[in-house]
């Protein structure tokens, strides 16, 4: 997400306004994510030692609509270079 963020402000002067929009975006998903894994992390540490495991749902629906806003801005991004 971060590359992607990065990306969008190399493209600052053909995008203007809206690169900076997805570079935010997409940072603030990026820490976001990062947090969340961290949690489930010591959450899967914790449930080793105790020996019972716990699903989390959470984070791969988070990831997955993540996935899923930066391609559709990829593809806002992509009609308004091509429509104007």
């Amino acid at each position: 997400m971060t590359v992607v963020s990065l990306l969008f402000i190399r493209w600052i002067n053909v995008f203007e306004g809206l690169s900076v929009v997805v570079f935010v975006v997409c940072i603030t998903l990026a820490i976001a994510a990062i947090a969340m894994q961290v949690r489930r992390y010591r959450l899967g540490a914790v449930s080793i030692r105790a020996e019972r495991g716990r699903p989390t749902p959470w984070a791969v629906i988070f990831l997955t609509c993540s996935v899923c806003l930066i391609a559709a801005l990829g593809i806002a991004s992509v009609l308004k270079i091509t429509v104007g």
